[in-house]
């Protein structure tokens, strides 16, 4: 298996080895020597010591030489800070190419980073671009024998499968993961999808998960890393609850809780707080219950992920179901059907509408609560969970009898008990037999009603039929060890046992029911008891437990203390990191000279740089105690300069004792030096200057000392270098700014032209055809053949003509009036106030050639009366330039659309102008990225990409607003200027 990264991916130096398992057949053996696992092995869920390690070791290095560690770390924060890990995982996308990994090795860090974004987009309900990212994950994990990232593929597609409801892919994908574990040798990994599949066959078949997983998993899971224990303590936690034993389901669930939050496992833990939540109610301890579900939805409502909050949301209702908070219960659990109705196949959709289903019975409701056991049933057959197809039926059964319609609830009943039997489960069997006997005697009673003399012996015949179903309910609880028959099935015995005319044995059977209320009570308190028992006990491990993990992390502290407490190479990593990341000569040379003196003895420094044609050394820094200094430029052609020397030759030069006469030249005005050391500021092949530091004592720089001075001449090389880069890019966008605002001042005047264009050569054509009128009536006048029908037609087709030359007259001059204020605006950029309906129109009629060819309408919802006091010129160079911006990408390959600009107030001192299109938006992507400088998707196609970012400085520095974006892919796009009535 190819091995991409190092073993700082496995061991850290405060993390016990892992315990190796020894495969036998498909099975794993726990009690085997402690070793070590194979270099390219990443944790799953690393520990939190893991976690400030990496913080540590990305925070002191330099990024190009921490990459693995970032990887590390991004990985490791997926659940605990998903939005920090996909910031993170950007960067390290963008170092890869940086490091010297191989081409394959960084194709595997990229499908790590695809597989996180799948991850983080399935725990933010995006199923469709979670499977779109494991899709790219897997083939390369696949294609380089990478059975860790394969394994890992499988246990998201095993999530991804949770949250659609398919059960059996579910466990199908868990299969496939382990068998991948298996093969590449990974114990952590094959015990987690181990239990984790064990815990999803419970829920197929409980008595056949036990005996199938039962001795395969540790009894014990002290001896396990966090990661590994939460797993197989929720595995213990739901079998002691399905069996009844809540005391030891309640432990377990706990130690797991612990485990997983410690793990970083947040969905787990967010499970789990649910879970302990409604074993808590099980035990009547509906305090505690309702603290566990409050943690649990908090964990889930700070990581706002849809499904967790859902499954909090659902267990929470069927808590305040038992404390009889109905409305309270019906709120959450709809809330929780409304949020998890994208995944109605989803196991969290059929408890909430199993909850909701008890909660429309316990209120009497009948017809809702069939409604949403039908819903259950359905959900239920399509995951093939068996549970909830008993649930369902028993549902049904108890709606349809609230309802009246005896056939039917009899049919769902006899249905559930045949599940019920399959699946192993007395307690639902005697929750059915009741039903049914419940069925049979709401019947009777209701045959009766509409008889007006029953038959003699009828009704007591009818009876005994409901009284064996009972006694068959209550002689299937015998059977059931430390099962307590319901106090109201003994008092419906009672019951039919009057009906048939026994009243000694109705009498005896209310006794019992009797007994049994007060045992309830009792038992209850007993509960409650031991319920709070078990939280102090919890409770006290819990703190011991934290007690022993801070000592852990303090020894973990000192230990990393000691280990990297070389005061200097500190200092000097956090001097190269602000040295970095400074873009201003000027300031970096600050920077230097204020920690320099802490690691050096240099009361003399000086850096010189080249110039761009590499002819001379110039001084742009020189200080001497603490005053500054210049130095004349120093030729290439020294032959007596070290500096020139030191960049010709690209080496260190370091002088013990004043230099000879022969070599180097003192800088005028300042004081004579012992020591010098001198050394190139080299980016990558390139020598850029030269740095020397100088002492007035011999011999001050030994071997440590060269070191440092080394190490601190390539972060400022970097850093100038970066500073010359950026000067150069802020010069060129200046430039390309003033080109596009010349660029749309011509696309404003040619707008112009061609608006002038129609009027002018409509009053050209009227007094052309005016002209040969007239000459015509002056040829009939002189002839004395005009008639009085000859004036009238001349006199009105003249006013008619006149009439349209003035009109377009007055066009022409408009427009002319137009084009002088905009022209106005753009040649100075004078603060004044103006309309904003008024500007909105002075762009579109510039624009109006363009739009009108592309088919755009476009509509001004802007009052008149609103004015703004700013800059006019800039703000509408702003709007032409999203007005432009619509028309090249949003409409792209379409003959009509439309666009609208439109107003919304945002209190007494600012507005909202939302320039809005409906064309084919923009994706994810592009959003990201689109006021970044030079970012264009038409790159190649007349689009230079500085459009929006001009647009975006112009009105978050001179208008004092904000500019932002929101689009779909395929329903348009929407630019949104926030804006101050009165600019800064």
């Amino acid at each position: 298996m190819p091995q991409p990264f190092g073993v700082r991916f496995v061991r850290q130096a405060n993390r016990p080895p892992l315990r190796r398992a020894q495969v036998i057949g498909p099975r794993y053996s726990w009690a085997v020597p402690d070793l070590e696992l194979p270099a390219g092995f990443m944790q799953f869920y690393p520990s939190d010591a893991s976690i400030a390690n990496w913080e540590q070791q990305v925070r002191t290095g330099a990024p190009t030489e921490t990459v693995e560690e970032l990887l590390c770390l991004t990985w490791g924060l997926r659940q605990r800070d998903t939005r920090r890990a996909l910031l993170l995982a950007e960067d390290v996308q963008g170092l890869l190419s940086s490091t010297g990994w191989s081409p394959e090795q960084q194709s595997l860090a990229r499908a790590r980073l695809d597989l996180l974004r799948s991850e983080a987009s399935l725990l933010a309900g995006a199923l469709d671009d979670a499977e779109r990212f494991l899709q790219l994950a897997l083939p390369v994990f696949q294609a380089q024998a990478d059975a860790i990232g394969e394994a890992d593929c499988h246990w998201q597609a095993h999530y991804l499968a949770a949250d659609r409801g398919d059960a059996a892919t579910l466990r199908s994908e868990l299969r496939q993961a382990l068998a991948c574990t298996e093969r590449a040798g990974d114990p952590a990994r094959a015990l987690l999808f181990m239990a984790n599949l064990a815990r999803a066959e419970v829920f197929v078949d409980q008595v056949q998960a036990e005996r199938d997983w039962g001795g395969r998993l540790p009894a014990d899971s002290r001896q396990l890393a966090a990661m590994e224990g939460a797993a197989v303590e929720d595995y213990r936690g739901l079998i002691a609850g399905m069996n009844g034993d809540y005391l030891l389901a309640i432990k377990s669930l706990a130690t797991a809780f612990d485990l997983a939050m410690r793990s970083g496992q947040l969905r787990r833990a967010i499970t789990l707080a649910t879970n302990l939540g409604y074993t808590h109610t099980k035990m009547s301890d509906f305090q505690t219950a309702m603290e566990w579900l409050k943690r649990g939805l908090d964990l889930a409502r700070g990581t706002r992920w849809p499904s967790m909050i859902s499954l909090c949301l659902a267990h929470t209702g069927e808590a305040l179901r038992r404390l009889e908070q109905r409305s309270d219960a019906r709120e959450l659990l709809q809330e929780c059907l409304r949020l998890n109705s994208r995944y109605p196949d989803s196991r969290t959709h059929a408890l909430a509408l199993s909850y909701l289903g008890s909660t429309e019975l316990d209120s009497g409701q009948g017809e809702a609560a069939l409604v949403a056991f039908e819903r259950l049933g359905q959900a239920a057959s399509i995951a093939q969970s068996l549970d909830l197809q008993v649930d369902a039926q028993l549902g049904l059964a108890r709606a349809e009898l609230m309802c009246g319609r005896f056939a039917t609830a009899r049919a769902h009943a006899q249905e559930g008990l045949r599940l019920a039997r399959e699946q192993h489960e007395p307690g639902n069997e005697v929750d059915l037999l009741w039903v049914l006997g419940d069925i049979q005697r709401a019947q009777d009673q209701a045959i009766q009603g509409q008889e007006a003399a029953p038959a003699p012996g009828a009704a007591s015949g009818a009876a005994s039929l409901a009284l064996g179903w009972y006694q068959a309910a209550l002689q299937r609880a015998q059977t059931i060890p430390a099962y307590t028959p319901p106090v109201r099935l003994l008092e419906a015995t009672a019951k039919a046992f009057a009906e048939v005319g026994d009243f000694e044995r109705a009498y005896q059977w209310s006794q019992r029911a009797g007994e049994a209320r007060q045992r309830s009570f009792n038992e209850d308190a007993a509960r409650r008891s031991s319920a709070l028992r078990a939280h102090h006990q919890i409770e006290s491990a819990r703190a011991e437990s934290e007690h022993l993990r801070r000592l852990a992390e303090s020894e973990a502290a000192r230990f990393q203390l000691l280990r990297d407490s070389h005061e200097v190479l500190q200092h000097l990593g956090q001097i190269g990191q602000e040295i970095t990341n400074e873009l201003v000569a000027e300031r970096i040379f600050a920077v230097m000279e204020r920690h320099i003196h802490a690691l050096l003895d240099a009361p003399c420094m000086a850096v010189y740089l080249l110039d761009d044609a590499g002819q001379q050394l110039y001084c742009a820094f020189g200080m001497e105690n603490g005053e500054p200094f210049t130095d004349p430029p120093i030729a290439m052609t020294s032959a007596r300069s070290l500096c020139v020397r030191c960049v010709r030759e690209r080496q260190e030069y370091l002088l013990g004792e004043a230099p000879t006469s022969d070599l180097g030249e003192q800088v005028p005005g300042t004081s004579s030096q012992q020591s010098l050391l001198f050394a190139p500021l080299r980016v990558g092949e390139r020598v850029i200057g030269v740095m020397t530091i100088q002492s007035p004592r011999a011999r001050a720089y030994g071997e440590r000392q060269q070191l440092i001075f080394r190490t601190l001449c390539s972060y400022i090389a970097i850093a100038l270098d970066n500073a010359g880069a950026y000067l150069r890019l802020s010069e060129m966008q200046r430039q390309m700014m003033a080109q596009e605002k010349l660029a749309a001042l011509g696309s404003m005047v040619a707008g112009v032209a061609h608006e002038l264009n129609t009027p002018i050569g409509n009053s050209l054509l009227i007094a052309t055809t005016l002209l040969s009128a007239t000459q015509d009536f002056v040829q009939r006048v002189d002839g004395q053949a005009l008639r009085r029908s000859d004036w009238q037609d001349y006199a009105s087709r003249t006013l008619d003509g006149l009439g349209l030359i003035n009109r377009s007259m007055e066009t022409a001059a408009a427009l002319v009036r137009s084009f002088k204020e905009v022209a106005a605006d753009r040649s100075a950029e004078q603060r004044g106030s103006f309309g904003l309906r008024r500007l909105c129109e002075h762009c579109v009629q510039s624009m109006g050639e363009q739009l009108r060819k592309a088919g755009i309408q476009v509509e001004i919802d802007v009052p008149d009366t609103l004015r703004l006091e700013g800059y006019a010129g800039p703000l509408e160079q702003v709007v032409v330039i999203l007005l432009n911006n619509a028309l090249m990408h949003a409409f792209e390959g379409r003959s009509q659309g439309r666009l609208n600009l439109k107003i919304e107030a945002l209190g007494p001192e600012r507005v909202r102008l939302q320039v809005e299109d409906d064309g084919r938006g923009m994706p994810r992507q592009v959003q990201e990225r689109i006021f970044d400088p030079f970012f264009t998707t038409k790159f190649g196609q007349g689009g230079i990409g500085l459009g929006l970012s001009i647009a975006h400085n112009i009105v978050s520095t001179l208008l004092g607003g904000q500019l932002s974006v929101r689009s779909v892919e395929g329903e348009g796009s929407c630019f949104v200027l926030d804006l101050p009535l009165k600019a800064p």
